[in-house]
């Protein structure tokens, strides 16, 4: 039977999501975007506006609605939501904090002895130049906005990024040693006591071959990781993914949802814990997802409901890799930048649209003037084979300034 759903957020991630779930009902997603507006019923409500979301889930008869938004989160829709017993998949905004709160996130992860990056966290400006001063490696740099992560190699060329952040009067600045490895990320669902993998991927943080260049937040991804072997994914059960449950737990605030674990890999096998995700990230939603052989909508109600801890042992996957390339555009230009090339792709790759791209008056897909645009996601029976085909769909799509990296997948495991 179709259910009702309500996706609040809009984003790749939550673009991803929705096409899933549009699958097998009907979907619901606020705010509006030209792109959404061809497969669900688009909202104009804005993410924080709780009273009028749950005004209209209430009048429709919504069945579950979904936040991938960190703004709706923050504004604790999931408790105002509870209080009024509608069906919500999402963490309380106390416990989602650790997703939002970087500072937060690593003080919990020292707390708990998680293996993180050695780190400082600095709220005045003359204590973190003072730091950064003595660091002989590489290090990265994070403030208060979620996607902020940039790494340096010298106190020059971050002293004018540091010198921005006070100005704008971030709340805290986070430093942490630069891991190398494999970055990846690690998903569980889970509905505050009881948690399995829901899937895992390579992500490629960097904007160029090879991990150079700056970081992003995504430029494309591998699912499922073919470098985590099963003894790591039972020591991030274990050791990472239930330790910070109980603490939650603990602490009066049970964690409800999708928990991510964004990591490094090391060449010797260990792993170094970043940070959490409350939803998937942009750059790996769609692959991800690709290779979850589940109705959504029963997993997650499971955990609304309370039967997730009886009725569910494991999260079936497809026995394949998918693999997702974001395009971007790294042009910045206010004049018109259709995208071509659509209409040639193999009806099995899927699109995920970014949510500045629009349709102009020729209803033609216009690029963002500058950053991500599109993410496309090909699956095959090996990660070579996954990435060959995204590559070769990814040689029909032109627009101004297109750039992606050309190495997914490419290294051995």
């Amino acid at each position: 039977m179709k259910k009702k759903i309500l996706i609040v957020g809009n984003s790749a991630s939550s673009y991803a999501l929705a096409k899933k779930l549009a699958e097998k009902h009907d979907v619901f997603v606020t705010p509006s975007s030209d792109t959404l507006k061809e497969f669900v019923t688009c909202l104009d409500i804005r993410e924080d506006n709780i009273s009028e979301l749950l005004e209209f889930v209430m009048e429709n008869e919504i069945d579950l609605t979904i936040p991938v938004s960190e703004v709706a989160i923050k504004n604790d829709i999931a408790g105002k939501f509870q209080q009024n017993n509608q069906q919500i998949f999402a963490p309380n905004a106390r416990a989602g904090r650790i997703a939002f709160d970087k500072a937060l996130a690593k003080k919990i992860l020292y707390k708990l002895r998680i293996p993180t990056p050695k780190f400082g966290i600095f709220e005045k400006q003359n204590m973190v130049l003072d730091y950064i001063k003595n660091l002989k490696n590489p290090f990265v740099l994070k403030t208060d906005d979620a996607h902020s992560a940039a790494a340096f190699t010298s106190f020059t060329t971050a002293k004018n990024l540091i010198d921005t952040s006070f100005i704008e009067k971030s709340k805290k600045i986070i430093i942490e040693d630069y891991i190398y490895g494999t970055p990846f990320s690690f998903y569980a669902v889970t509905d505050g006591y009881k948690a399995l993998p829901i899937g895992s991927s390579i992500t490629y943080k960097h904007a160029l071959e090879g991990d150079g260049g700056q970081l992003t937040s995504g430029m494309g991804a591998c699912a499922p990781n073919y470098k985590l072997s099963i003894e790591n994914e039972y020591y991030l059960m274990d050791n990472i993914i239930y330790p910070l449950l109980d603490y939650l737990e603990i602490e009066g605030n049970p964690y409800l949802g999708i928990l991510g674990v964004n990591g490094i890999l090391t060449e010797d096998g260990r792993i170094s814990v970043l940070g959490w995700q409350s939803f998937m990230q942009d750059c790996d939603a769609a692959a991800v997802l690709d290779i979850l052989d589940e109705d959504l909508y029963n997993l997650f109600e499971s955990c609304v409901i309370g039967s997730f801890s009886d009725e569910v042992d494991s999260i079936r996957l497809c026995e394949k890799y998918s693999a997702s390339l974001v395009l971007t555009n790294k042009n910045r230009t206010n004049s018109e930048n259709s995208v071509t090339g659509l209409d040639n792709l193999d009806e099995e790759t899927l699109i995920t649209f970014y949510p500045s791209v629009r349709k102009n008056r020729y209803l033609e897909y216009e690029a963002a003037d500058y950053g991500s645009v599109l993410a496309l996601t090909a699956s095959g029976s090996t990660p070579a084979r996954a990435a060959d085909r995204v590559y070769r769909e990814a040689e029909d799509i032109e627009f101004k300034g297109v750039s992606y990296r050309k190495d997914l997948c490419r290294i051995k495991a």
